[in-house]
């Protein structure tokens, strides 16, 4: 072969590869966990060394405290945003190309927004949680796809230029479980064990050990708190999530 193709070959090749390489970087190709299972062991050489530089270097630097053992998958596409963002050991956040999941507080106009997120905690893709004051999140507590915690309207209902609005805090019990898109709303408290349905609108209390759903939320079921198991009590078994 003639030494000019050889080379524009060559050249073709380390091309080629350079792409390669920088979608396996990006992790553009891993959107599902069966897609990482059947990888390469190149792939999963590279996924993991991009996850650890990118932990280390940049998101646990993000977190005021953050404790042992915590497991991110897909840490390209968590965002954690502003001071006072606090989590427990143990907790599972997850996040997707399609589904970005974000911490975020503000502080500014005299408001000081903190998220404290307990031990055992599950944050699922596309989840959203903004605070202007504080929002606690229990031991034990699930946060499904799409949820919405805000502890603050962010404008002024008659004022739209007014910065934040009005803001109260958040307060979720050990063990409780938001649904898929549900939204929870500022100066809410919800009990124990409680559940709240997918797609439902959280504005008032809700006491512990029931199940509520719909806009605006409702109790449409009582829970037999003797008969819940936690994600606390399954990782004490298998000493920490199984992931």
């Amino acid at each position: 072969m003639p030494a000019g193709r050889r080379a524009g070959k060559i050249g073709l090749t380390l091309q080629a590869g350079r792409i390669l390489i920088s979608r396996y970087l990006q992790g553009r190709h891993l959107r599902k966990m069966d897609d990482y299972l059947k990888s390469s062991w190149f792939v999963r050489t590279v996924f993991t060394l991009r996850t650890y530089v990118r932990f280390h270097l940049s998101f646990k630097k993000r977190f005021a405290r953050m404790g042992a053992n915590p497991y991110v998958w897909g840490i390209w596409n968590v965002e954690v945003f502003g001071p006072n963002i606090s989590i427990g050991r143990n907790v599972v956040i997850i996040g997707a190309e399609s589904a970005r999941t974000r911490l975020t507080t503000v502080k500014l106009a005299g408001y000081e927004g903190a998220i404290n997120i307990g031990d055992n905690v599950l944050v699922m893709a596309g989840v959203r949680v903004s605070s202007a004051s504080r929002i606690e999140i229990g031991d034990d507590c699930m946060l499904a796809n799409y949820c919405y915690l805000t502890d603050a309207d962010w404008h002024g209902i008659h004022d739209r230029t007014q910065i934040v609005g009005k803001t109260s805090p958040i307060v979720l019990e050990k063990g409780v479980w938001i649904g898929d898109s549900a939204i929870v709303c500022k100066g809410v408290r919800i009990g124990r064990n409680s559940i709240v349905g997918a797609g439902s609108v959280v504005r008032k209390n809700v006491p512990a050990n029931v199940v509520v759903a719909g806009n605006p939320a409702k109790i449409v079921r009582r829970l037999d708190p003797a008969k819940v198991v936690t994600m606390g009590a399954l990782y004490e078994k298998l000493g920490g999530p199984p992931v």
